[in-house]
């Protein structure tokens, strides 16, 4: 899959690009105030600058205004209609997406604006005259196929829309795709017998099926009366993903005797399912501008669906726009089985923009709101350890603990959470027992001998352990910089202070600009007598924003306080 799709995404990104402005990835934005003059230059300026700050919002409204007021710039009517497809707006864009299929007719986002507008006319001849129009190579030997199944679907010709589908058996990667869309559409036209057959066997088994596969085959054996064979394929898939909440709600819909839900409904919702599809693979390729262009074309022709909602939200994430990422979330209903997902990852954004209170109180309200689920406890507890609450961090982490089943089967990685906020809090006899625990689940975890040896060596004990233990997590992590500095600190507490140089030297190298780790150089080279390299490693540790009380140690050092040696010692 990967070959394939990396071939056919890099003509889509370059185009995606200019769409969506420049990826500057910045958490600082400037504030746009729409222009209160009608000049060209103000609004396309303007309009530049929103595009590289990512706000798609700001930049559709600027450019699309200096279109209207310089209509004939074909540079310009292009950026502006890029603009409002980046910014979801596919149905304001089809005026000027017919103007640019005039000019090219072979332009692929226009001719999806007007397919766009078309289906949901159902025009579905017109909409198969112009997708028919597009070349079938890089990103269109994908799109097109899919497009004209469904819209041979619209135009009720059944054999056609399946002939179509079989352009895409060529690249034997995209077979899952196209037999799940078979099974759709031999479901919309009540072949359920032949879309079972396609659904099962489109990715192996049902029960490690992308969710929509399998609940798309959930619905046929539904309607077919198979009601227990809809339930074991439910509850397969709840034993295989725990942490789904769809197939609880399918099992819930079940047993209440309520119709089955099917994943297609119309033609536009099954090419706006093959939209998401793309999306979605072009997403899992790292390529985010083109996957957002085309998740928002998936929303145009089916608005309400959640799971599109959740991939939009995740890509403004990743673009670091964590408030429009936050509006997109709180769309989702909260009778939605996607609902809480979406209230997480809107946690998570609060805390992005240092709305931390307001994360917390969505996650307090969600830990009262299901008694059963750890996850907005595992959350919380992360989100309180990032802002020093470090005791409130440790009772989140306890719930958490307690409703998975106690620490013999949380696995290592929570009681390691749990274990640096009990050592943050001071409470290191419990963070000592965590630690180990998770040694016992997880023999040989680099992170947690890391942080259980540096523990130790700081506190000047057990140091014959910490040193067999970093060496240990050294060996799995060596391009570790931080586990480095903790076996270099080790010899720098028992006065080895030549091997100590070597591994901090090494940690440097490693992490240039930590300023503990340039510290603990600074302090090894004075113990050998490197004076004026000491001097500058402390320079350069001020340098890179330490804590207030790092910065008040390394300063007397400067000042002329002389660095704590290390002690010989015997365990």
């Amino acid at each position: 899959m990967k070959r394939h799709l990396l071939h056919i995404i890099i003509p889509m990104t370059a185009l995606a690009l200019s769409a969506c402005g420049t990826m500057s990835q910045q958490t600082g934005r400037a504030e746009f105030e729409y222009p209160q003059s009608n000049s060209f230059s103000g609004n396309f300026l303007a309009g530049k600058a929103a595009q590289i700050e990512n706000r798609t919002d700001y930049a559709a409204r600027y450019l699309q205004r200096a279109h209207e007021i310089d209509p004939g710039n074909n540079d310009l009517r292009r950026r502006a209609f890029l603009a409002l497809i980046a910014d979801g707006r596919i149905a304001d864009s089809e005026p000027i997406a017919r103007l640019l299929i005039k000019e090219n007719p072979q332009d692929l986002f226009a001719v999806m604006a007007v397919m766009d507008a078309e289906i949901r006319d159902q025009n579905y001849q017109a909409a198969l005259d112009a997708v028919s129009a597009l070349p079938e190579r890089g990103i269109t030997s994908l799109i097109v196929p899919l497009a004209k199944a469904w819209i041979y679907t619209g135009l009720k010709q059944r054999d056609n829309a399946l002939i179509a589908l079989n352009e895409l058996q060529a690249n034997g990667s995209l077979n899952p795709l196209s037999e799940y869309h078979r099974g759709l559409i031999l479901a919309f036209f009540n072949d359920l017998n032949g879309a079972e057959v396609a659904l099962a066997s489109a990715y192996g088994d049902p029960a490690d099926a992308p969710l929509r596969a399998a609940e798309a085959l959930g619905a046929v054996f539904e309607r077919k009366g198979q009601s227990q064979k809809a339930s074991l394929l439910y509850e397969s898939y709840m034993d295989r993903h725990p942490q789904s909440l769809a197939m609880p709600y399918h099992l819930e819909r079940l047993a209440r005797g309520e119709a089955p839900t099917s994943t297609v409904l119309t033609p536009a919702s099954g090419l706006a399912e093959a939209y998401l599809d793309i999306a979605t693979l072009l997403s899992q390729e790292n390529a985010v501008d083109p996957s957002l262009l085309m998740a928002r074309y998936s929303l145009s022709l089916r608005p309400g669906d959640d799971i599109t909602r959740l991939l939009v939200g995740e890509i403004m994430e990743i673009q670091e726009r964590f408030d429009a990422a936050i509006t997109v979330y709180q769309s989702i209903p909260e009778n939605s089985p996607h609902s809480w997902n979406a209230r997480l990852r809107a946690a998570s954004s609060y805390e992005q923009i240092g709305q931390t209170d307001a994360a917390i109180d969505l996650l307090e309200k969600m830990v009262n709101e299901r008694s059963d689920r750890p996850d907005a406890l595992i959350q919380l507890g992360d989100i309180l350890r990032i802002d020093q609450e470090y005791a409130a961090a440790a009772s989140a982490y306890n719930r958490a603990i307690e409703r998975l089943g106690g620490p013999d089967v949380v696995g290592w990685r929570l009681l390691y959470r749990r274990g640096i906020a009990y050592e943050r809090a001071g409470d290191w006899n419990r963070a000592e027992a965590d630690f180990l625990k998770a040694l016992e689940l997880e023999p040989d975890q680099p992170y947690v001998m890391n942080y259980l040896g540096y523990s130790w060596v700081d506190m000047g004990k057990n140091f014959d352990q910490a040193e067999d233990m970093l060496k240990r997590a050294v060996e799995l992590q060596p391009e570790d910089g931080y586990i480095v500095d903790s076996l270099g600190w080790v010899y720098y507490k028992i006065a080895r202070y030549e091997d100590a140089v070597e591994q901090l030297e090494k940690a440097v190298e490693l992490k240039p600009d930590d300023p503990t780790i340039n510290d603990h150089l600074g302090d090894a080279y004075w113990q050998i007598g490197r004076f004026h390299e000491a001097r500058f490693q402390w320079h350069r540790a001020l340098s890179f924003n330490p804590t207030d009380e790092l910065r008040v140690d390394v300063q007397a050092k400067l000042d002329g306080k002389t660095p704590h040696a290390g002690n010989i010692a015997v365990n």
